[in-house]
């Protein structure tokens, strides 16, 4: 006597086939093509769920000498990993950022960062904040740049990389001091205005002009 799970299976199996649409017979029997379902059809294909991309494209501004009279700002691709919080994007897209150009950006499109720190370190992030809901608080290790007009490329290329975010107009810069205080710093801006102590956005570097680089 068939055991009572077992009998119990091949019931099972037997609906599950006689489900698909194909007939039950004692012995194999060829099945015509147009008899066979339609999700078993020969060159049928099935969907398979991709995975959920790991990575997003953001875009840095990163500086093209030209002649030397004018800089122009160039707009490159990076990727950044895909996060949930807005500000480990803004991270992550000032890091990229402060980077600065690739070897082959350098040598292929003669890109150049004029974001450079006055000693041997690196300049980092610090601190992110959001004093209100389009402007963001950038708290560097030091102040970028060190003097003149690459101080102002320098901003500009910050305040044009951040506000290609939907989330950011203006930008204020800080650093912070040995006691752990965060100090806003003087901004150089390409207006009659000069050096500001606000946030600024796109329309205080009015002279800069955007090309698309590579990426």
């Amino acid at each position: 006597m068939m055991p009572r799970r077992l009998a119990s299976a091949v019931v099972v199996a037997s609906l599950t086939v006689a489900a698909c649409g194909i007939p039950l017979d004692e012995e194999p029997q060829v099945i015509a093509r147009g008899e066979l379902p339609q999700s078993l059809q020969p060159g049928t294909s099935t969907t398979t769920t991709l995975a959920d991309r790991l990575t997003e494209d953001v875009t840095i501004y990163l500086v093209d000498p030209g002649d030397g009279e004018v800089a122009r700002l160039v707009s490159v691709t990076r990727q950044v990993p895909v996060v949930d919080s807005g500000a480990e994007v803004e991270r992550a897209i000032l890091e990229q950022l402060l980077a600065g150009p690739t070897s082959e950006e350098q040598l292929d499109n003669n890109l150049t960062t004029a974001i450079v720190p006055a000693g041997d370190a690196p300049i980092s992030v610090l601190s992110l904040r959001r004093p209100a809901e389009d402007q963001l608080v950038v708290v560097l290790s030091e102040t970028p740049a060190i003097e003149g007009s690459d101080r102002t490329v320098a901003f500009a290329q910050l305040v044009f990389t951040l506000t290609e975010l939907n989330t950011v107009d203006q930008v204020r810069f800080a650093v912070r001091d040995e006691n752990g205080v965060d100090e806003d710093i003087s901004v150089s801006t390409d207006t009659d205005e000069g050096d500001v102590r606000r946030a600024v956005g796109r329309v205080d570097f009015p002279s800069f002009s955007v090309t698309r680089g590579p990426g």
